[in-house]
């Protein structure tokens, strides 16, 4: 495979020429599978070299550089219905006040990240929050309010969800020292029962571990990134994360973990389960 930081090169002028897209597009381009496109996407992600839609095309964001923001309105069909009332009715008024709005258009209001920006203003010792749409400046949007009024904040749009309907957190059952001590020994006896043989030891910790493992197959000896969590569930960027580290590694990953996957993870780990495996640990009662 080519040189790898050339190949993240490649990506970003791929982007910068052809606008927002998707990791699909970038593999076709570069000629890698998309499993492979997805991780260099990430990576530049994390770096901060590109940015990263909210809007799903499909089950993939799409991926785009500063700038280019105003491109993604190209892909508001992608939208579902309630989502684009929301970004006409934005796109036409400029600015919206939260409690003027539906419920079902305040709803869709916090959905469209990508084209609804959150702020507050202060009028009359009163704070009221106000959606501006993407395109507009936060002293645009204000002078069309009224110039008096003064910006307090820009929260994250996940930090104003007022409809939002959380559930109670849950108490997290604090296990019992025998069984908490009983952990690495467990884990090592369970990876020796899959006939996985223990190589090197990078992290022993309390609720995480991770090794290098190898197993004998039919075609030679096998190398695995292997990574246990204890931890009740599992997202989609836990799995990323695991991913891009194996990579770094040059082995597929295997992580077992005593909870469960999420429906972001589910979905993620079937697109990537020829480079990623799921082991369910079992729990003590």
């Amino acid at each position: 495979m080519q040189n790898v930081n050339h190949i993240k090169e490649r990506i970003v002028s791929i982007i910068q020429h052809k606008g927002p897209s998707l990791p699909v597009q970038i593999a076709s381009t570069i000629n890698v599978a998309p499993m492979f496109s997805s991780v260099f996407l990430s990576e530049l992600y994390g770096d901060k070299k590109v940015l990263m839609s909210n809007m799903k095309v499909g089950s993939s964001p799409l991926y785009f550089l500063p700038g280019q923001e105003p491109q993604l309105e190209n892909f508001i069909e992608h939208l579902n219905q309630r989502e684009k009332e929301a970004f006409f009715l934005l796109k036409k008024e400029i600015v919206l006040e939260d409690s003027k709005q539906t419920p079902i258009i305040r709803v869709a209001l916090r959905a469209i990240k990508d084209f609804a920006i959150p702020f507050r203003i202060e009028a009359n010792n009163e704070h009221k929050s106000f959606w501006r749409f993407f395109l507009v400046s936060e002293q645009d949007a204000l002078e069309k309010l009224a110039p008096q009024k003064r910006l307090k904040d820009i929260p994250k749009p996940e930090e104003k969800v007022e409809l939002e309907i959380k559930p109670p957190e849950e108490k997290s059952e604090k296990p019992k020292p025998e069984n908490r001590a009983s952990v690495a020994p467990l884990l090592k006896e369970f990876i020796l029962s899959k006939n996985l043989e223990i190589m090197e030891s990078l992290v022993e910790k309390k609720k995480e571990a991770v090794h290098k493992v190898r197993t004998d197959s039919s075609l030679g000896k096998q190398s695995y990134y292997l990574v246990f969590k204890d931890k009740k569930k599992i997202t989609e960027t836990d799995l990323t994360l695991i991913l891009q580290k194996a990579q770094a590694e040059k082995m597929p990953a295997i992580l077992i973990s005593t909870g469960s996957l999420d429906k972001k993870a589910q979905e993620y780990l079937k697109s990537w389960k020829e480079l990623l495996k799921f082991e369910k640990f079992p729990t003590q009662s």
